[in-house]
């Protein structure tokens, strides 16, 4: 198997191998309640194997020490990504349900993430200081190990990249659980990523899953840090599955994003702004509009 979307069938990507093991699903047209295709969804062989990959590579290989390529490799995802962005925006708008030109945006933030990351390879140092005559403390900053990274379906583009590119920077491997609601979305981004020639193999895995794949992710002692973007709840317990291997976690939760009108609001102005905000991305952004707090005095 040559792609993640063979038949529009989308598989994990696991040690530069597309691996069509767990149980079979259907992916859905949000617009339309149509099947777009079909996935298989990981857990916890599957995320089992894709850890010991990512901790092998890290171990094995000179990725973590190896700015060189690194920088090649983010240098070479970013021209990527840009080659397919039409068709990848095109893929959101249709698996996800937000709007052409909100996919658009989200995917038009790919490119310049991957790109910053790349630059802050080169630009990040350690230091030292002479705490008495002769005598140095040395600080390094050096790669943690495979880093955990499970993303949402709302921007499943823009959310990934935005921890996956400076892990990769870092010189971590990843291992990414990502959602079953966007399986197609996800093995074209793995295939997008599957065609930079310089990757390691190992160095990113990606798993199709729900629960039972993040809990593996987060519980396994080989993976010591996680990036994790979803709901309050899950968050909270994250936090606790991860306490007995202090795991270094990473979480952008949902919460409360209250529009405040105050008493000098031009009204015809503002409700546009609120109207917008209520809708875009079909309601599913972390910086929707959950509630709006008017004053007193030209509340109706």
């Amino acid at each position: 198997m040559t792609s993640g979307t063979t038949n529009n069938h989308a598989t994990h990507w696991i040690n530069g191998e597309w691996v069509d093991k767990g149980t079979k699903k259907e992916t859905m047209n949000p617009s339309t309640g149509d099947v777009l295709g079909t996935y298989v969804e990981g857990g916890k062989a599957e995320m089992e194997q894709a850890i010991q990959v990512a901790k092998e590579t890290f171990k094995n290989t000179d990725w973590k020490t190896n700015r060189e390529l690194r920088y090649q490799v983010l240098t070479e995802m970013a021209d990527a990504f840009e080659a397919r962005q039409d068709e990848l925006a095109t893929m959101i708008a249709t698996e996800n349900g937000k709007l052409l030109g909100e996919a658009q945006f989200e995917v038009s933030f790919v490119k310049p993430n991957i790109r910053f990351s790349a630059g802050k390879i080169y630009s990040e140092y350690g230091r030292s200081a002479e705490w008495s005559a002769g005598k140095y403390s040395i600080l390094i900053k050096e790669a943690v190990g495979v880093a955990g990274i499970s993303t949402p379906w709302n921007s499943p583009a823009a959310l990934l990249i935005r921890s996956l590119a400076p892990a990769l920077a870092a010189g971590c491997t990843a291992v990414l659980k990502m959602p079953g609601q966007t399986a197609l979305t996800n093995a074209l981004i793995a295939e997008i990523i599957a065609s930079v020639e310089s990757l390691p193999k190992g160095v990113v895995n990606i798993v199709i899953g729900e629960r039972e794949a993040l809990q593996t992710l987060v519980e396994h002692p080989d993976v010591p840090t996680i990036s994790f973007t979803g709901s309050t709840s899950t968050g909270r317990a994250l936090m606790k599955e991860g306490a007995d291997e202090l795991k270094l976690l990473g979480l952008e939760l949902g919460g409360k994003t209250p529009h405040i009108v105050f008493q000098d609001t031009d009204i015809d102005a503002c409700l546009p702004v609120v109207e917008k905000s209520l809708t875009v991305f079909t309601g599913q952004f972390c910086m929707t509009g959950s509630r709006i707090l008017v004053h007193k005095d030209i509340a109706d």
